[in-house]
C-alpha cells in the first residue's frame, strides 16, 4: 500500500472515529476534549495535512501507546482497569468510535510513518522529550479531578485517585511513560540510516608463474 493511500486511509479513519465519539458524547462534548486519545487524534489529523516529521513521529508514538493501553488494559476484562464494566454513555456508536480511534487508527498511523520515515535521523534525547506532553496532560487531569470532587473527572480507571490512591496512580503513570519511551526509542532507531556495506574482500592475486 502506497504512502498516499495510507495517509488518506488514516485521515478518514481518524475523522470518522472523532465524529462518532462526538455523537456518542453529545451530552458532554467539552469533557471529550480532555481525553488523551481524542487530543492526540485531533492533533494527528492536523499533522497529516500540515505537519513536520518530528510532530508526526511524536503523534504516531502516542497513538501506538494508546492502542497498547486500550488493548492490554482498558478493553481487557482481566486487567483490573477495564472500562467494559462502565455502561454509562456506551452503545454501538461509542464502541465504534473507540474501536476506530484505539484499534484501527494506530496501526494505520504506524504503517504511514514507516512509509514516510523522517529524512533526518532522530536522537534518543528526542524520545525522552516526548514524555513532556503526557506529563502536562496528566498534571491537568489530576488537578482537575482533585478540584472537581468527581471520580469520573479522572477519565481513566487507572487514574482514579479516590479509589486507588496517589502511589498506585503514579506507578500506573510511570508504566505508561515507560511504554511510550520504549516506542519512541524504537522509532528513533528506525530512523537511523543503515550501515554502509562492508567492502568485499579482494581475492588474492594468482601467483606469477616462474
Amino acid at each position: 500500500m502506497s504512502g498516499r493511500v495510507l495517509r488518506v486511509s488514516a485521515a478518514v479513519v481518524v475523522a470518522l472515529g472523532l465524529v462518532l465519539s462526538v455523537i456518542a458524547a453529545r451530552d458532554e462534548p467539552v469533557e471529550l476534549l480532555f481525553y488523551f486519545t481524542v487530543q492526540v487524534n485531533l492533533a494527528y489529523l492536523v499533522a497529516l495535512l500540515a505537519g513536520g516529521d518530528r510532530l508526526r513521529t511524536a503523534l504516531t508514538v502516542y497513538l501506538v501507546g494508546t492502542a497498547l493501553v486500550f488493548v492490554l488494559v482498558l478493553a481487557n476484562p482481566w486487567s483490573g482497569y477495564a472500562m467494559v464494566a462502565t455502561t454509562e454513555a456506551r452503545g454501538p456508536v461509542s464502541d465504534a468510535g473507540n474501536l476506530l480511534l484505539h484499534a484501527v487508527a494506530p496501526p494505520l498511523a504506524a504503517a504511514e510513518w514507516l512509509a514516510r520515515r523522517p529524512r533526518a535521523a532522530l536522537r534518543p534525547v528526542y524520545a525522552v522529550s516526548l514524555l513532556g506532553y503526557p506529563l502536562v496532560w496528566l498534571t491537568v487531569i489530576l488537578v482537575r479531578g482533585a478540584l472537581g470532587g468527581d471520580e469520573d473527572r479522572y477519565l481513566y480507571p487507572f487514574l482514579d485517585v479516590p479509589r486507588l490512591g496517589y502511589p498506585t496512580v503514579v506507578l500506573n503513570a510511570l508504566l505508561f511513560a515507560l511504554t511510550l519511551l520504549l516506542i519512541a526509542l524504537t522509532a528513533v532507531h528506525l530512523t537511523r540510516p543503515p550501515p554502509p556495506p562492508s567492502p568485499s574482500p579482494i581475492p588474492p592475486a594468482d601467483p606469477t608463474p616462474p
